[in-house]
């Protein structure tokens, strides 16, 4: 019995599942993570082609569809957990990995700024999600879609979409269409921490507004007069126009105005 409250929606399309697989570019080298596996249709996937595949699932009620599928596949691991408390470098073992899943839709914020956080185990990310989601997360400036997602996501990796996937493929089929993304993390990103990412979702606190109302809340006058000159930023400035780079310009600028 799938559960609504674990936003559960499976991909049964053996055809679909073996795209997937395949965009991904999973090879017999790959370690992979997967997301919310459910009753095992993607795991058996990936399963087929990867060296190993650990399914990470919180609802236990789909742990025995997993063990029958590692019964078949003796490369899957099952860890029966919520993935937003999952340490992933644990899951790697020193590897780089490669993270996919359908992810549920209710906490694909949360699970993106996971995965960025720990990129440093993560080679790269192939995930379904919704397709507003994943349309905020290729936006570019002065777009509606625009947003903090876009530009962390922008900051760490390389952002694609490689399927759109119609709601009927889905069981039970959502109220939405969906997206099928892959991130790919650069190796040269080491400096945008926590910190950034907070003050980039601070910048966005007054989308549609003037970007200084947004700063004012965080930092005093002078140094946001200050930053706006170092930046030649005019006051009627927004976040929704500034190129992803920008931002982390503007945090290095304003660190170096508090020390």
């Amino acid at each position: 019995m799938l559960k609504r409250r674990f936003s559960q929606n499976l991909i049964r399309d053996g055809n679909i599942l073996r795209k997937m697989v395949s965009l991904a570019g999973i090879t017999a080298e790959d370690t992979v993570v997967e997301i919310g596996a459910g009753q095992g249709d993607l795991t058996r996937a990936i399963a087929s082609s990867a060296a190993r595949v650990t399914a990470v699932e919180l609802d236990r009620e789909m742990i025995p569809h997993l063990e029958a599928a590692s019964l078949a596949f003796p490369n899957i691991e099952i860890v029966s957990g919520d993935i937003l408390a999952v340490d992933i470098a644990g899951l790697a073992r020193g590897r780089t990995v490669k993270v996919m899943g359908n992810i549920p839709y209710g906490i694909t914020g949360p699970i993106i700024f996971k995965l960025i956080d720990e990129r440093r185990c993560i080679e790269s990310a192939y995930l379904t999600m919704q397709k507003e989601i994943g349309e905020r997360m290729t936006a570019t400036p002065g777009t509606r879609s625009y947003g903090s997602l876009s530009v962390a996501s922008q900051l760490v990796a390389d952002v694609k979409v490689l399927m759109h996937i119609r709601a009927h493929v889905f069981i039970p089929p959502p109220k939405v269409d969906s997206i099928y993304l892959a991130m790919r993390f650069r190796d040269d990103t080491d400096d945008v921490d926590k910190a950034l990412l907070a003050f980039i979702r601070q910048a966005f606190s007054h989308k549609r507004k003037f970007m200084r109302h947004a700063l004012l809340e965080t930092f005093t006058e002078a140094e946001v007069e200050a930053l706006y000159e170092k930046m030649s930023f005019p006051c009627s400035v927004r976040a929704e126009t500034l190129e992803p780079e920008i931002f982390h310009r503007m945090y290095e600028v304003l660190k170096k105005t508090r020390e």
